[in-house]
């Protein structure tokens, strides 16, 4: 299935097209630029904040989220959730399923007028989450992971080098 994506990096770019090839097992993707057939850029999870499932790629940058707690009750798609990235940007929705052992999960927005369909939100980039009133830190788990610059391959923080590939960390 062919999808209309925002790709939003931790450096705050954004990258905008079509993915068909997107995967929470995946380490990378494909974007096509633009709508192209041929103009792909490859993205890897782990440089992403978040992949955003859009209606269209233009957006409405003139329109403000609607966060009212009447909008949060009609939406009844899984558990409410409020994600804090390290940037201090708040996302707030539902969601079926958090796994803290995978790259990431999905989360529908709150707000149905957004431009949002889903987003799937990656857990390198997140502070805290909030599930129905419950906080989990994120922070300590992220400082005690440490990821190969060269494989990706997640290890503890005590390897001083990859031991798939010898990279020195």
């Amino acid at each position: 299935m062919i999808n209309k994506v925002v790709a939003r990096k931790r450096d705050g770019t954004l990258i905008k097209g079509t993915a068909g090839d997107f995967s929470p097992e995946k380490k990378c993707f494909n974007i096509y630029l633009n709508g192209a057939k041929y103009e792909a850029v490859k993205i890897c999870v782990r440089d992403l904040k978040a992949i955003f499932f859009v209606k269209t790629l233009e957006g409405d940058k003139h329109k403000k989220t609607d966060k009212t707690s009447a909008s949060l009750k009609s939406a009844e798609i899984g558990r409410h959730v409020k994600v804090y990235f390290y940037d201090g940007e708040l996302i707030e929705g539902f969601s079926y399923s958090i796994h803290l052992d995978s790259q990431g999960f999905y989360m529908t927005p709150a707000d149905k007028t957004s431009n949002n369909e889903r987003v799937f939100v990656v857990l390198e980039s997140v502070e805290r989450i909030i599930i129905d009133d419950q906080t989990i830190n994120l922070t300590a788990a992220n400082e005690s992971e440490r990821f190969c610059p060269n494989c990706g391959t997640k290890m503890n923080s005590s390897y001083k080098f990859c031991p798939y590939d010898g990279t020195k960390l």
